[in-house]
């Protein structure tokens, strides 16, 4: 028992030694992230205009997971709000007002719905959140979860919703983030 505990301070010291040394390389270790970006030019987009309307279908994509024999369905609807009786024969219709937008959609039991979300227009989309969850006690524990969605029309005839998700956590000073996007394009309907 002896051993280990003059076993336990030779390596402390030799610990506190090689810290004091390499701190500007741990330091730097530490704070420094890897990501990935995949930009995609957006100038050339249309920007919304302060009262916008349109209609568009919604696509429910039937998703397999490649090492399991389950099958996952997904859509638009079903991602912003999880609602599962959504009627897709029926087109969705998207209303901006200012800042509010509106999903007004048909179910399957012929009940009609309106989802409403607060968002912000910038220069060539409008912005919303369906999730933003932060906790925090400082310094000890710190998580965020966003759900953001962009609303982009690149012509006249189209619509994309680019959906960005980030989970954060951090625990004293070490800390994990994964995020991922993904993006639904639709074609708008003609005004009838």
């Amino acid at each position: 028992m002896k051993k280990r505990i003059e076993n336990f301070y030779g390596f402390k010291k030799h610990l506190v030694r090689c810290l004091k040394q390499n701190w500007p390389v741990l330091f730097v270790f530490c704070i420094t992230s890897c990501t990935i970006q995949n930009k995609i030019n957006r100038d050339g987009y249309k920007s919304i205009p302060s009262k916008f309307s349109g209609k568009f279908y919604d696509q429910l994509d039937t998703l397999r997971v490649q090492y399991d024999n389950r099958i996952f369905t997904s859509s638009l609807m079903k991602k912003i709000s999880n609602i599962t009786n959504v009627d897709y024969s029926k087109p969705i219709q998207i209303d901006i007002k200012d800042r509010e937008l509106f999903f007004t959609y048909d179910d399957t039991q012929a009940k009609r719905h309106v989802l409403k979300f607060y968002g912000k227009r910038y220069k060539n989309r409008f912005v919303f959140y369906t999730n933003y969850e932060t906790i925090s006690f400082p310094v000890i524990f710190i998580s965020k979860d966003v759900t953001k969605y962009s609303v982009y029309l690149p012509t006249d005839k189209e619509i994309i919703f680019e959906m960005h998700s980030v989970n954060e956590a951090a625990v004293l000073f070490f800390g994990g983030e994964s995020s991922h996007k993904s993006d639904n394009k639709f074609k708008l309907l003609p005004n009838e």
